[in-house]
């Protein structure tokens, strides 16, 4: 049973393989199937987080699909045999979402959304749920049973993504500065990071 999703373009159903992707600030995760839905081979990237950069995160999504490809044992086919659905970090920035879209290099179908509505989908199986995810960013995201969904941070480092590793750094470093000060208790921690940063 194909695992794509009726409301697709024709295009997309004819494609010979369905690729998901999931990118964010740290890496780029590809899944390569063949157009039934078994599972043919994964690849990996650097980061494809919009913020950074959308030629940054095509770059990427490129090389994750080409090290899918190469896990899979199968040459690599022209991008219009590939429909391919993507949950990036910041797809939810309208102007980021559209620059992303506009360089699309010819998929059979390229569908965009964020990052943590793809986890929401995969990790309830489109029903009602809730998904925290902390990483190098940190967002939240949960689904009624009526489908209506409510998305919480995922602001983008500094100013948000409270809990994540990005936020759990900077606070590391400012607990370093402050006992080098003396505003705050020297420790085991303070002394790790102060190590880590070179002093």
């Amino acid at each position: 049973m194909s695992t794509v999703a009726p409301s697709l373009p024709r295009t997309a159903l004819r494609a010979a393989f369905h690729v998901g992707v999931d990118g964010g600030g740290s890496g780029t995760r590809a899944c390569l199937q063949d157009a039934a839905g078994r599972a043919l081979g994964r690849g990996e990237a650097g980061p494809s987080g919009l913020s950074q950069g959308v030629e940054q995160a095509w770059r990427h999504v490129d090389a994750a699909l080409a090290a899918a490809f190469a896990a899979a044992g199968i040459d690599r086919p022209p991008c219009g045999a590939i429909a391919i659905g993507l949950g990036l970090a910041g797809a939810n920035v309208e102007r980021l979402r559209g620059a992303f879209l506009a360089a699309d290099p010819g998929y059979a179908a390229c569908r965009l959304d964020n990052d943590a509505i793809a986890m929401l989908v995969g990790a309830h199986a489109g029903g009602a749920g809730i998904v925290v995810a902390a990483g190098t960013g940190s967002v939240a995201v949960a689904q009624d049973a009526l489908g209506g969904r409510r998305l919480i941070g995922g602001w983008g480092f500094p100013a948000g993504d409270e809990g994540s590793g990005a936020w759990l750094g900077l606070e590391a470093v400012r607990l370093a500065q402050a006992a080098v000060d003396g505003r705050a208790a020297a420790s085991a921690l303070a002394a790790a990071v102060l190590d880590a940063c070179g002093g």
